[in-house]
């Protein structure tokens, strides 16, 4: 289908067929997408990779980092930490608002988030930005862009390496930290509505359809009562 609507722009494009007779104007290629179950690690599987020894593993310091500052950050994401500023992080309380959503956050700083910002306030690059991800400031849009695509890239390319390292047999991507915070607060018994609003969800039908989809765990062991 996305060859057959490549071709029909093609034509639309040089006049060979007419605007009535366009058909995806109307029907979106998009609703033939099938959902991938999403993945999510368990609260074990997070402290292989907290516990993760960076003295081994020196070149994988960043991509661990990032991790664990974004899973104990209510599952930040890859764009918000890229973007974030020194200028937004007081005593013990961050404050961004999330691109995606542009919903606005106050999070408590917790010990391991502490550490990483230690950490990089010790080796800063002397740049307005938290991480080393933007080199330099006030960046155009199109350079914020292709600098987000290539260290995401490398990002992603690293966590499978990290989850090799650690055992963890999950296809490691920067979505799964949001995606294990969701989950290891479901196993910890959490209302779903609290969820709901720590990730800053519209509202708790997507929370319910998000936690529906990640680790089933705790059904499966539910079930074993029954043996």
């Amino acid at each position: 289908m996305r060859a057959i609507r490549a071709l029909y722009n093609l034509a639309f494009e040089r006049n060979l067929v007419k605007e009535e007779f366009y058909p995806f104007k109307t029907y979106k290629v998009s609703k033939l997408k099938g959902k991938s179950p999403k993945k999510a690690l368990t609260m074990e599987q997070v402290k292989k990779i907290v516990d993760l020894d960076l003295k081994k593993y020196p070149s994988l310091a960043n991509t661990r980092n990032y991790f664990v500052f974004s899973l104990y950050t209510r599952g930040m994401n890859f764009t918000d930490m890229m973007k974030l500023e020194w200028s937004t992080i007081d005593d013990n309380k961050i404050f961004y608002t999330r691109s995606k959503t542009k919903g606005n956050f106050m999070i408590k700083i917790l010990p391991p988030v502490r550490e990483i910002l230690d950490y990089y306030q010790e080796y800063s690059l002397g740049t307005k930005y938290v991480f080393p991800i933007l080199l330099k400031d006030e960046l155009t849009p199109l350079q914020l862009e292709n600098r987000k695509h290539k260290t995401l890239q490398r990002y992603n390319k690293e966590l499978k390496e990290t989850a090799k390292i650690c055992g963890i047999d999950k296809p490691l991507s920067s979505y799964v930290a949001r995606h294990s915070y969701a989950n290891c607060l479901k196993q910890k018994g959490v209302a779903t509505d609290v969820i709901s609003e720590s990730m800053g969800h519209q509202n708790l039908a997507v929370t319910q359809a998000y936690l529906k989809e990640l680790d089933s765990a705790v059904l499966d062991e539910a079930s074993e009562l029954l043996l």
